[in-house]
């Protein structure tokens, strides 16, 4: 659509220049604003919102009659709707749209041509129509007596708009304006019309009295979109906000809203839509990635139905606790969504194939299917808050842990984010189905190595489940039979964490296993010294006199030259394992275990990079090495897997013995807004940004890595600078999440 220049707007404002001047009678000298719009209007009175309070409470939005709407794949026109929840097709129109159709109250609104369109919503006959005064339609609400239309060219930073409030029944024009701002969706309810505009401006318009009646401002937040729900009206942005006295703060510092309850869902997307850029006809990604919260307005404060909000990406749902940002449980659609709204005790669905359903706001399962003719490209839902077509057992209910299994699954590579997203919740899932869920992810060799890396770092952080940890080690790897080890290092942290000493024997098995990975050394050492189980000693002096003098060179059948058959990180691995080895022999009762040490650390076969780190061992010169007491028990450490029945003291002067992920993010903290503004500017903000790193026991970060890859010329060099806090691990690798998306 093409839209009025600044130049030829002059000449429609000048004939309305008397509304300048304009101002009511019985509006001298009161709080009133008869034109509206004004920036220096006084804002966030608490009195006169507690009027319009009052007055919500006793006329009651209508609530629409339960009803889909979709658009359909072009060369098809218009839009077709049903009834829910028989899905009988009640009319189709067959009309060029350019708006997504908006279901109000018992219309469903539309833009054609230069119009605004309001269809009968049970019987498809024209109530009225509008002149767009030359702008697109940027949104609509109302309460079933009136509607609001806000027109504009769309856009924050656009400023000009129209604001149109009709008589449902007739379109007669209730409240006009055409002003210098940008508006956004509005609403109607109990006589009044909420607007949002200029990003920061919620306008209360007395629709009978044709004057504003009060505003909000916001200091800290973009106000985009106005809500009527039942008795109570919502509004915001990146935050929803009951209209109510408390509103008057002009902050988010208040009990009545909702926000988005953790930063890194998949995709990153906002509590709503942009209220300020019209929904276009046809297929909107920004509609298939996507957060659904619907406010209950029963709630004394402000929270969403079930208080759960919904994370829609293409074809997975998450239902996270608004509360706290717990998973609750997950969902591998058939399809694409292409339309969701929430009810109380669900989620209904529509999706590309024509099937409407309902999922389980508890546990998650489908509870009701229903089909429709077509493939939409758009499912409008208009629903009652109470919509409850019954529970027909479409699905039996899954455990949550299998549910996100199945949403970590699958081959689209879209699902990427949500698929890691998937695994990252199983991680903060009590119980053992979650923990076997992650050694299924992290053990197939299949699933893409970002995701499975996020699986095995979610086992290290597992203190539940580790029975299934000590089972999953009885595998091994072997060519002949099939068989893929699990991740070796990542279970042996866990089962460190969880003080099991029971996986002592199971370990030892796989630190001399020559399949073993190289890189699972270090861990699987450093979880046997922090076992400091006795039995393991025997097997740690074996591994480090095997291979204290291996270098990785390897004779040529043809006697020439030897070659180095092993990559400077797998020897570097090695050799931080024999260190770990090194240690726990020292620290030990057993004076041979000691004397060994003291011979390979003078040994001229010794790899060089070896003999400091038995030196070290054997010194205590490595930051945080553990002290021996006359009886030869291990003082130093945290206590972690000793036998004794005294619970484990931390020694706040002793480093331990690896970081966490929890005091690598904490040493990250300081920079971590410096790093998340390196994503600035780009046009696809990734959910998360992955940097890798080597540390030594200092806390010097070295061979630091980002993905996506394109960001590393920004973020590396601060990175670079960051210092971790020291440790006993001579090399490790970490792992830090920067969340994506700006806020």
């Amino acid at each position: 659509m093409k839209h009025r220049t600044v130049a030829s707007r002059s000449a429609s404002l000048a004939k309305r220049a008397c509304w300048a001047s304009f101002a009511l009678t019985a509006a001298c000298g009161s709080s009133v604003n008869a034109r509206g719009f004004d920036v220096d209007y006084p804002a966030n009175r608490a009195g006169e919102i507690t009027g319009v309070v009052e007055a919500l409470s006793q006329r009651p939005a209508q609530a629409p009659s339960a009803t889909l709407v979709t658009t359909l794949m072009r060369p098809a026109r218009g839009f077709v709707a049903y009834d829910l929840p028989s899905g009988r097709q009640r009319f189709r129109v067959d009309q060029d749209i350019d708006a997504r159709p908006i279901v109000v109250a018992d219309v469903i609104v539309s833009h054609s041509g230069r119009e605004a369109i309001a269809w009968d919503a049970n019987t498809g006959a024209i109530r009225w129509r509008k002149h767009d005064h030359g702008f697109s339609l940027t949104g609509a609400g109302g309460d079933g007596t009136s509607v609001a239309l806000t027109f504009g060219p769309g856009g924050l930073n656009r400023r000009v708009g129209y604001l149109l409030v009709v008589d449902a029944r007739d379109g007669r024009a209730l409240l006009e304006r055409e002003v210098q701002q940008a508006l956004g969706t509005p609403t109607v309810s109990a006589g009044f019309a909420f607007v949002p505009w200029g990003g920061q401006y919620l306008s209360v318009f007395d629709v009978q009295r044709n004057v504003e009646h009060t505003r909000l401002h916001s200091s800290d937040d973009v106000y985009a979109r106005a809500r009527a729900e039942r008795n109570a009206v919502f509004f915001g942005g990146r935050t929803l906000y009951r209209f109510a006295p408390e509103a008057a703060s002009g902050r988010r510092e208040n009990e009545r809203t909702i926000r988005v309850p953790r930063e890194d869902l998949p995709g990153n997307p906002p509590l709503t839509l942009d209220g300020y850029e019209g929904a276009l006809v046809q297929r909107n990604a920004r509609e298939r990635v996507a957060l659904i919260a619907r406010p209950d307005p029963d709630s004394p404060n402000a929270a969403p139905t079930d208080n759960l909000v919904y994370s829609l990406f293409h074809r997975v749902v998450f239902a996270v606790d608004a509360r706290d940002g717990s998973v609750k449980w997950g969902h591998l659609h058939e399809t694409d969504v292409t339309g969701a709204e929430a009810v109380r005790g669900g989620l209904v669905l529509v999706d590309e194939s024509g099937q409407v359903s309902m999922l389980d706001a508890q546990l998650g399962h489908t509870r009701w299917r229903q089909r429709v003719e077509g493939r939409p490209l758009q499912g409008i839902l208009g629903l009652p808050i109470d919509f409850a077509p019954g529970n027909d057992g479409a699905d039996t209910p899954t455990t949550p842990a299998d549910a996100l299994l199945a949403a970590a699954g699958g081959t689209d590579t879209r699902m990427l984010p949500a698929r890691v997203f998937a695994t990252r919740a199983l991680a903060g899932m009590p119980g053992a189905d979650a923990t076997r869920a992650l050694l299924d992810i992290s053990s197939r060799a299949s699933f893409p190595q970002e995701l499975r890396a996020a699986a095995g770092e979610a086992l290290a952080s597992r203190t539940d489940g580790v029975d299934a940890l000590i089972d999953a080690l009885d595998v091994h790897y072997d060519w002949v039979r099939g068989t893929v080890s699990p991740p070796v290092g990542f279970i042996a942290q866990a089962i460190a964490r969880a003080h099991a000493t029971r996986g002592t024997a199971p370990l030892v098995r796989h630190l001399n296993d020559p399949e073993t990975p190289a890189t699972d050394l270090p861990r699987i050492a450093a979880a046997l010294r922090e076992l400091n189980d006795p039995s393991a000693l025997p097997a740690m002096l074996d591994f480090l006199r095997i291979y204290h003098a291996d270098d990785g060179m390897v004779p040529q059948v043809d006697g020439t030259e030897p070659i180095n058959d092993r990559s400077v990180n797998d020897q570097e691995s090695l050799a931080s394992a024999m260190e770990q080895c090194a240690f726990a022999l020292v620290r030990s009762a057993n004076t041979a275990h000691r004397r060994w040490v003291e011979s390979l650390a003078v040994d001229p076969n010794t790899v060089e990079g070896l003999r400091a780190g038995l030196r070290r061992a054997l010194t205590g010169q490595q930051p945080g090495a553990s002290t021996t007491a006359a009886n030869g028990s291990n003082t130093g450490s945290s206590g972690a897997g000793s036998n004794s029945s005294e619970p484990a003291i931390e020694d706040p002067n002793i480093p331990p013995v690896r970081l966490t992920m929890e005091r690598i993010a904490t040493a990250m903290e300081p920079v971590r807004e410096e790093m998340r503004a390196c994503l600035r500017g780009l046009t696809s903000i990734p959910a998360q940004v992955r940097i890798t790193f080597r540390y030594d026991h200092e806390g010097n970060i070295t061979s630091p890595s980002v993905t996506p890859p394109e960001l590393g010329a920004c973020i590396l060099p601060i990175v670079s600078r960051v210092t971790l806090p020291r440790s006993q691990t001579p090399r490790e690798i970490g792992t830090y999440y920067l969340v994506g998306g700006m806020r």
